[in-house]
């Protein structure tokens, strides 16, 4: 095990003596915002080139590792660059920049679930409060010659408990701290905040969205979730005199939740595992359909809650055709949600039955994986494709549209309604023949009893 870390030490040192001379780094701005659930980080820095190498390394401390879910590299005018992991150690993972030529990048990671809860488990009247270490300097395997480091607080009311001190200045919802000495190669210098916040940490733990495409004239969605706090837990019962009395109670508890749903959703339902949740208000507005769900009970720290929630779009709107069988439809990709992350996102779209030459367009970044299947409904012949896309870590694309092109013959549309045309012919026609027979056999019966 010592020789092991030893070994490690050693390529540290060959790898920062190896690195250093190629490029210095002349100014470092860090801007650390802790107020949303996804932390971001924004390293801004000023290259200054040693040597005729273009290719920046770049390292993020093993402990973040974790909890990082993107990193991006792209120029001071919004250029986007290649990054790529290229190894990792026990205690760093080492990236590799393309500069293409630029001296100022910017450095983007996010981060969930990097915060800390002290205390981990609270009761119904305590407050919140939240830890956050990280790093007050840009740990790289470069000379860092001036590093300024901007944390953004949740709010300007937020009480801070303790903090790193040396070298800050504190105003408002920041805190900025300057370092004008120079930081050598793979030295950290550490950063603790702990702070009252009693705004509760949601997740969705998974959460898939169905489309029914129909040509006659409507698009049916059903939204199903998983919500879970993963604030602070409660210790102890809930008690509803405890969470009721005045402001103290389940200070960290989700109490509603906000959707935007596109603006021609009609037909709205939200229901839970017991049945049908009354308490919700849906408002139109200009550019869309603003709905607010209250759970039918608050969502406390290491609670979670399934519900579902359904709507109809029209489909001369969204499913547009050249006239000549190729068909496009455009749909809302993300959730209704901002600022929300799901673990485990799908989404379907059912096709019209025939439905042939399907080709996808989804514009994101984050990885995803696409499979094809076949659901059957009512009265389908030969079944209904389906696209079914899967991703994980989703949160940035609230916004995002999907475009599905397609094939399909518009005399399709007729099939099913000559099929009930026959089957309601044929049912007719048995009841008729059936009616006949009865009343044939009763005259015959009448018949005989006259007789004798």
């Amino acid at each position: 095990m010592k020789l092991y870390f030893l070994l490690s030490i050693l390529i540290l040192q060959y790898i920062s003596c190896a690195n250093s001379g190629d490029f210095t780094i002349e100014e470092v701005k860090r801007e650390i915002n802790l107020k949303q659930s996804i932390i971001t980080i924004e390293n801004q820095l000023r290259i200054k080139k040693i040597s005729y190498e273009d290719t920046f390394h770049y390292v993020v401390p093993k402990n973040n590792s974790n909890s990082l879910i993107r990193i991006t590299a792209q120029t001071i005018k919004g250029k986007k660059l290649e990054m790529q992991k290229v190894s990792d150690d026990q205690f760093y993972d080492h990236y590799e920049i393309v500069l293409q030529g630029s001296e100022e990048i910017i450095v983007k990671e996010d981060y969930f679930e990097k915060l800390l809860f002290k205390p981990k488990n609270i009761y119904i009247k305590e407050d919140q409060l939240e830890l956050f270490i990280d790093t007050v300097n840009l740990v790289s395997p470069y000379l860092v010659k001036s590093t300024t480091t901007k944390v953004i607080l949740p709010s300007e009311k937020t009480k801070l408990i303790k903090y790193t001190k040396a070298n800050s200045n504190q105003s408002g919802e920041k805190i900025i701290y300057s370092l004008t000495e120079e930081i050598p190669p793979f030295v950290t210098k550490k950063l603790y905040i702990h702070y009252l916040n009693n705004k509760p940490l949601m997740v969705f733990n998974y959460a898939v969205k169905t489309f029914q495409v129909s040509h006659w004239g409507n698009i049916a969605v059903t939204e199903e979730y998983q919500i879970e706090n993963i604030g602070a837990t409660l210790i102890g019962e809930f008690g509803r005199i405890d969470y009721d009395e005045g402001i103290t109670g389940g200070k960290n508890a989700m109490k509603k939740i906000r959707a935007k749903l596109p603006l021609r959703s009609w037909g709205l339902w939200y229901r839970d595992e017991i049945g049908n949740v009354s308490t919700s208000n849906a408002r139109r507005d200009m550019n869309d359909v603003d709905l607010e769900l209250t759970p039918r009970f608050p969502i406390l720290g290491g609670w979670k809650s399934n519900y579902d929630i359904g709507y109809n779009l029209p489909t001369k709107f969204h499913v547009k055709t050249n006239n000549k069988g190729n068909y496009m439809v455009n749909l809302t990709f993300g959730m209704p949600y901002q600022n929300m992350l799901a673990r485990n996102y799908t989404v379907k779209i059912i096709l019209p039955e025939t439905a042939d030459n399907i080709k996808v367009n989804l514009p994101i970044e984050t990885p995803y994986q696409v499979e094809y299947d076949k659901e059957y409904g009512c009265l389908d012949l030969f079944g209904r494709k389906s696209i079914i896309i899967r991703l994980n870590n989703m949160y940035d694309v609230y916004n995002t549209n999907i475009f599905i092109s397609y094939d399909y013959q518009w005399i399709m549309l007729f099939v099913k309604p000559v099929i009930l045309i026959f089957y309601f012919m044929i049912l007719f026609t048995i009841s008729i023949i059936y009616s006949r027979a009865n009343i044939s056999l009763a005259r015959k019966e009448e018949i005989k009893l006259k007789r004798d």
